[in-house]
């Protein structure tokens, strides 16, 4: 069975705390051994090297330590599944280049129609469009790093990447920005999105 630890915040939590989604995450990943957690040290490579997917759902700034560990895993072959506030850990230049974009802002929460826009990519297959109430994550897409997008929605009079996913030397990265609350995580197409993207990730 294929091993996958999910980091968040317990305690200390700003926006997104781990309890709730902690719940629904374990379910979806099921077919996963997974260990919950909010230590930022097992982001070091010495720690992640026996998991085949690192799922973030942190929302704290990473150390100059952490980065390293996580990028050296994704770089040797390890899977990443970042969920909406995950993206914090692209708070450096090196994270960010891995997770392939930056946060930039996010207007009010409102009702998002989620289209699936990248044709024939694993992860999409029998993948619908759905909508839930979310936060329209916006974001900059590093151009160096080759990456598909796989969903997109429409706020503001403009079409905007909601999901990608890329190769990162040895290993996979997938984002997909919903994921706000729990309730975000209990859509059955979007759980079974969750699930595609990581066994996409962790090559299973």
């Amino acid at each position: 069975m294929k091993k996958a630890i999910i980091l968040g915040n317990y305690t200390n939590v700003s926006y997104h705390p781990l309890k709730g989604p902690d719940k629904e995450l374990k379910e979806i990943l099921k077919t996963f051994e997974t260990e919950l957690t909010e230590d930022y040290d097992r982001f070091r490579e010495t720690s992640l090297r026996s998991f085949d997917l690192c799922v973030s759902y942190t929302e704290d700034r990473l150390s100059d330590e952490q980065v390293a560990g996580l990028c050296s895993y994704v770089l040797n072959g390890g899977g990443l599944l970042a969920i909406h506030n995950g993206i914090s850990v692209n708070a450096r230049y090196e994270a960010a280049h891995l997770i392939g974009g930056r946060f930039s802002s996010h207007p009010d929460q409102k009702v998002l129609t989620y289209k699936p826009v990248g044709t024939g990519h694993a992860i999409l297959e029998g993948i619908e469009s759905f909508s839930m109430q979310e936060e329209p994550y916006q974001f900059d897409i590093d151009n160096l790093i080759e990456t598909t997008v796989l969903l997109e929605y429409e706020s503001e009079g403009r079409q905007w990447p909601a999901a990608w996913a890329h190769s990162y030397g040895l290993g996979r990265v997938v984002y997909l920005s919903p994921g706000h609350i729990a309730d975000s995580f209990m859509d059955p197409v979007y759980r079974k999105l969750i699930l595609q993207s990581a066994l996409w990730a962790a090559r299973q």
